[in-house]
């Protein structure tokens, strides 16, 4: 009976508390569906932003994962997963077998989802607005 105390203890700190990402809720704003509906490219100097017909679709699910159709990138439905830290989205996908890793700085403005490609000298924005 002594040995109750200890052997409980261990028994509890073996326990991990790590989960898998499909058992994290991220509660995001950005859960749900998003169609890009407007892009700013700069190749040097100051543009506006540029409307699109028929946009890429992403559907953002609150297990960390997300998919990405209506897409020119691949060659079929992207499938990844996708993080949020200090308004930075990150992505980690397989396109055409190759893996991938962007990222891009995000923010809301008038409902809308924008998201600016890190590393680009110039403008590189994508504006999304939500389906549901």
């Amino acid at each position: 009976m002594k040995n109750i105390l200890p052997i409980l203890s261990i028994m509890f700190l073996a326990c991990s508390s790590d989960k898998d990402i499909n058992d994290v809720e991220i509660d995001y704003e950005i859960i749900g569906q998003w169609q890009l509906d407007a892009t700013k490219i700069s190749p040097g100097g100051i543009v506006d932003w540029s409307s699109v017909t028929n946009g890429e679709i992403y559907d953002f699910k609150s297990n960390g994962t997300f998919e990405l159709s209506n897409t020119k990138q691949c060659s079929e439905v992207i499938i990844g997963t996708f993080s949020i830290k200090d308004d930075q989205l990150s992505f980690q996908y397989l396109c055409d077998s190759e893996q991938r890793n962007p990222s891009y700085n995000m923010w809301f403005e008038d409902g809308k989802l924008t998201l600016g490609f890190i590393g680009c000298i110039e403008e590189c924005s994508y504006r999304y607005r939500p389906l549901n």
